[in-house]
């Protein structure tokens, strides 16, 4: 069977810490102002507030990265290729073919809002799942950091993969995000 890198969050376990944005931060380097890795807050309408009113208060946390789709719209309308899915999966950019500026489609077809511009490099750039980590046989940047152990990623296809373990633990109770865009994403949510 081929490999097919993909990642699982329990959101059950995450709190919001951010460690994962500043090892993503720290080991690729975005932007100023720019991350691969949003943590977002599903509560109020506010970043860190609560759903509900007092005493029935909730409030989650959805950290966000590029989904490395099987059926990636970006693949399908980047000009010049720089956009590619790598054998394993992983859907990778190539700064040096990316027209930057002068193209952007990429990041108006996708339906996650993933792929920043780095005004300064005049590049599109986004999550990679730390492909220079992953070539080295180790996990994501942010996995790695996650203390409270709710970022897993692997190959998809081991069953003995810290990934397919994690979502096996929850009986196999997972949801993508915007499932409607029929993108077919790689990175699984637990259902909280």
């Amino acid at each position: 069977m081929s490999l097919q890198y993909g990642m699982f969050v329990d959101v059950e376990r995450c709190i919001g810490c951010q460690a994962c944005s500043v090892a993503c931060k720290i080991e690729n380097d975005p932007p100023l102002g720019k991350s691969f890795m949003n943590v977002k807050t599903l509560g109020g309408t506010h970043t860190d507030t609560p759903s509900g009113t007092y005493p029935n208060v909730k409030m989650t946390w959805e950290p966000t990265l590029c989904m490395h789709c099987r059926d990636a719209p970006c693949l399908n309308v980047c000009p010049t290729q720089a956009l590619s899915r790598r054998p394993d999966g992983i859907v990778v950019l190539n700064e040096d073919e990316c027209l930057g500026q002068g193209c952007r489609r990429c990041t108006f077809v996708c339906p996650y809002g993933v792929i920043e511009f780095n005004e300064a490099e005049n590049v599109m750039q986004k999550c990679n799942f730390c492909t220079q980590r992953v070539d080295a046989g180790q996990t994501t940047a942010c996995a790695e950091a996650c203390v409270y152990e709710a970022i897993f990623f692997g190959d998809l296809n081991d069953p003995d993969s810290d990934v397919s373990r994690a979502i096996e633990r929850a009986g196999g109770q997972t949801r993508v995000m915007g499932p409607e865009h029929n993108t077919d994403p790689v990175v699984y949510y637990s259902i909280g």
